[in-house]
């Protein structure tokens, strides 16, 4: 995929998580609805991740790309942050929105409190994830993806 479109995906990702927060969520009341808004998020970030690789590729800087994401993240990691600014939070924000989706895909039970959602693993050990957190996770994908857009300009 060429990287501009992941670019424009990234963008419609964050738009539809900003929309489903600030929109959808007050009118439905329904937190079930903050998995949908991570899940956009934590897309819009390895979509920008993706977007800035494949871009590094094209002008043969880095070598071909492996498929998984602990490889693709460990090269982004590497190689990228200091050349393009990328801040340790953004970088730490991407690895901890794909864990909270994978304890989410994995976890026995999951419920909902208000303004909070609780996920809980195997041994009972809880996440919870409030509209706070979201709206701060969006604000920190936006500041990305600025970044990202400016630099496959």
């Amino acid at each position: 995929m060429e990287y501009r479109d992941l670019v424009k995906g990234a963008i419609r990702s964050i738009k539809r998580a900003d929309h489903l927060t600030y929109m959808t969520l007050p009118l439905v009341k329904d937190n079930k609805l903050i998995l949908s808004i991570m899940e956009n998020i934590q897309l819009s970030f390895l979509q920008g991740m993706d977007a800035l690789l494949e871009y590094e590729r094209l002008y043969k800087r880095i070598m071909p790309l492996p498929q998984n994401f602990e490889s693709r993240f460990d090269i982004f990691r590497d190689k990228l942050i200091n050349k393009y600014d990328i801040t340790s939070q953004e970088v730490e924000l991407i690895r901890m929105l794909r864990e909270t989706i994978q304890a989410h895909k994995s976890s026995p039970i999951e419920f909902s409190r208000p303004d909070k959602f609780v996920i809980c693993s195997e041994n009972y050990r809880m996440k919870t994830i409030s509209v706070q957190e979201i709206k701060q996770y969006i604000l920190a994908a936006k500041s990305f993806l600025r970044k990202v857009e400016n630099i496959v300009k």
